[in-house]
């Protein structure tokens, strides 16, 4: 069989059947945020309301945040807006807050929905 015929033969299935879509949310929904931070130590993000607490958290610069995901057994992620911190992902994971600042950043949960809260570090 000739060589050039094997070669193309994934092409036109590629063709033939397109690339796969990318369904990730190019821009995540914006949450109320309230303009006061809440203090503690723990977000909590929920896969089955898409929803996430606190929308605005406070840290001190080196605090450890406990993030945790629920249901048990499903995963989100969360990614700094800027490309920096905050960044995990998992059924349960920790933070380390950075120096002062406010941070805003994406939750994106298992389904790809996605939302934007934030967390002021302060002294």
């Amino acid at each position: 069989m000739n060589k050039k015929v094997l070669i193309a033969i994934p092409f036109c299935l590629i063709g033939f059947h397109g690339t796969s879509q990318v369904t990730a949310q190019a821009d995540c929904q914006q949450m109320s945020v309230p303009p006061v931070c809440q203090e503690g130590r723990r977000i909590n993000i929920n896969n089955n309301s898409n929803n996430m607490s606190p929308p605005n958290l406070c840290a001190r610069p080196g605090e450890t945040i406990d993030v945790n995901v629920t249901p048990a057994g499903t995963t989100a992620r969360i990614d700094g807006k800027s490309g920096g911190w905050p960044n995990g992902s998992g059924s349960s994971f920790t933070i380390t807050a950075p120096a002062t600042g406010t941070y805003d950043y994406n939750v994106t949960f298992e389904d790809g929905y996605c939302i934007d809260p934030r967390i002021i570090v302060r002294d």
